[in-house]
């Protein structure tokens, strides 16, 4: 399947007029954590993925003030030592209760504008990222704040087209990942076969 170059036929929309934002873990201390029946999602997972590893999760107690993430939902960080990490962007794409966010992340919660597949990929394409490092405001550490997310303006495709590419590329990280187990089994065989030759 082929992918055809952004289309200048392709309308711009802001991310603020298709969704809302909310707040991750608010009013905890290191106490709080590693430990109760609800989890959530650390910033190295949401930093590392286009797509949220569901299983990445750590432990917090349930606290009914705090904001659920929802299926469907993209995750931002607010802060890192580079402008260029500033904003990275993760879907999540789950129903599992009792899940809230970290506190160095925001929550984007969109109004089906978007597929979330195509969401997560294009959020992570070098053109929008290179606008998101742009909004990056600091001198040692660098934040981006979620107003100046939410006037990000991103291309928004026919609902067919998004589902087309998300699974597009979906597809290529499940490739991806298949041949990165297969190389880690391969570079085992290999480890195990020279141990066992030169004892």
């Amino acid at each position: 399947m082929s992918v055809r170059p952004l289309a200048s036929s392709w309308e711009q929309r802001k991310l603020g007029n298709c969704g809302t934002t909310y707040g991750g873990l608010s009013g905890k201390t290191k106490e709080d954590f590693g430990h109760g029946n609800a989890r959530f999602v650390p910033y190295t997972n949401v930093f590392d993925n286009p797509l949220t590893d569901t299983k990445r999760l750590e432990t917090v107690e349930i606290d009914s003030s705090q904001n659920k993430v929802a299926y469907g939902d993209t995750f931002f960080t607010v802060s890192s030592e580079t402008p260029d990490e500033v904003g990275m962007s993760s879907v999540w794409l789950s129903d599992q209760d009792d899940v809230y966010l970290n506190s160095f992340c925001f929550g984007y919660r969109q109004d089906s504008t978007f597929d979330p597949h195509y969401l997560a990929y294009m959020l992570r394409s070098s053109s929008i990222r290179s606008d998101l490092s742009l909004l990056a405001q600091g001198i040692s550490r660098f934040n981006i704040s979620k107003n100046k997310v939410m006037e990000l303006s991103v291309p928004v495709p026919s609902a067919a087209e998004q589902k087309q590419i998300g699974q597009y590329f979906a597809r290529l990280d499940s490739l991806i990942t298949l041949h990165q187990r297969k190389l880690e089994l391969l570079r085992n065989i290999k480890k195990s076969l020279l141990d066992r030759m030169f004892v």
